[in-house]
């Protein structure tokens, strides 16, 4: 799991077929989980992180499931493996974010990475 700050306003909903996979949507059920844990791992793991905590999944067809975490002063980004049995090396969301915690130092537009929790010991 990754989580990154983002300045972007909450997307809109989409108004033109094209947008189908403009904005957020409610959680899908297959990859809902415990928003109380990942809260508390927030709380402990992210600078400055206050809750609480509104989790919505982004529309679209990212392999790794992608969600929008609002809080009364901040809005994140979370990625996170999809449920279910993976390859090994498949959905490797720890090496998306030592790649954009390697970009985002030299002013490459990504957002600012926040914690990566398969990197906690």
């Amino acid at each position: 799991m990754a989580a990154a700050q983002t300045d972007n306003p909450q997307p809109q909903p989409a108004s033109r077929p094209e947008d189908v996979n403009v904005g957020t949507k409610p959680v899908a059920e297959t990859h809902r989980f415990d928003e109380a844990r990942l809260a508390a791992w927030l709380e402990t793991n992210v600078e400055g992180y206050e809750g609480p905590l509104e989790v919505r999944q982004f529309k679209g067809g990212q392999s790794n499931p992608t969600y929008q975490l609002v809080t009364p002063r901040k809005t994140y980004v979370m990625r996170r493996k999809p449920p279910g049995k993976l390859l090994p090396s498949a959905h490797a969301v720890d090496r998306e974010f030592k790649v954009i915690s390697a970009l985002h130092p030299t002013g490459f537009p990504v957002a600012g990475p926040m914690a990566c929790a398969s990197m906690r010991p």
